[in-house]
């Protein structure tokens, strides 16, 4: 079976190099300013890395080590920071609790007693009220997120919109009829294909192409699994054959999965949120 990557043939220079300095920043994370560099260098260039689709593995662990690197520098470095430009004096705690003891408190009034107001039954909907709300959509398989899923960069801000539908939840005849190239699901398996709706958000612009990459098909169980390359029918581009969306352009595609023929629920996975159909 011929899995479809985010790599390619590009370079993994940035990757590569994302990996090496994270590793440098969380071995140096202990060492005020030092490792607090080296953990901005670290993220900043796993970053990039992504933006320009080197190796994910890589550039996401350079990021993820940058990132520990960075906590462990701020708290050592404002530490240290404090250390040296906080003075050295103690507060006459003793001296401040003994007035605190020897200042006079008045004597406080006996308060008067009110009457106890009869209790009253709550109405229906007093208690409709006042019953727990159901939790909210938090991208858990449990609670996953709502159509249509918007989707946010690794910086912050929003990149594009998705609405989705499965348009064949057993396409194995499907998928032979298409192309006689295509392979067969494995025994216990079965192919099910989504649409996708993609609307770019960002003013730089979006390729369609990542939710090929990012986005994985998940039983309701939560497991999770990569988009197949297949030779789709006529009419049905990949994603992947979307041009760049800028906001309010739209784009649809169709990406195909491969699942346990068990399967009959189904969720979204993106960056570690699940979204419903």
């Amino acid at each position: 079976m011929e899995a479809t990557t985010a790599q390619g043939s590009q370079s993994k220079g940035l990757a590569l190099a994302a990996l090496v300095v994270g590793i440098v920043a969380f071995l140096t994370g202990l060492i005020p300013w030092l490792g607090l560099l080296a953990a901005v260098a670290a993220i900043g260039l796993g970053v990039l890395a992504l933006v320009k689709r080197q190796s994910k593995p890589l550039s996401v662990t350079g990021t993820a080590l940058g990132g520990v690197a960075l906590l462990t520098g701020l708290v050592v470095t404002v530490a240290f920071t404090s250390v040296l430009t906080s003075p050295n004096r103690q507060a006459p705690v003793a001296e401040e609790r003994a007035e605190v003891s020897a200042t006079p408190t008045p004597q406080e009034a006996e308060p008067t007693p009110t009457p106890t107001p009869p209790a009253v039954e709550p109405s229906p909907a007093q208690e409709e009220s006042s019953a727990p709300a159901a939790p909210a959509a938090d991208g858990s398989v449990e609670r996953p997120l709502p159509q249509p899923y918007v989707a946010k960069g690794l910086l912050g801000g929003e990149k594009y919109s998705l609405t989705a539908q499965i348009v064949n939840a057993n396409a194995g005849e499907a998928v032979r009829e298409w192309n006689q190239f295509n392979d067969e699901a494995p025994a216990g398996y079965k192919y099910v294909v989504i649409e996708l709706t993609m609307t770019g958000i960002d003013v730089d612009g979006v390729e369609p192409s990542l939710a090929e990459y990012d986005m994985s098909l998940a039983t309701g169980e939560g497991n999770r699994y990569d988009s197949e390359y297949v030779f789709l029918g006529d009419d049905m581009p990949r994603m992947s054959d979307g041009p760049t969306l800028y906001p309010g352009n739209s784009f649809t595609g169709f990406l195909a999965y491969i699942v346990p023929e068990s399967a009959q629920s189904f969720l979204l996975h993106d960056n570690g949120r699940y979204v419903s159909f």
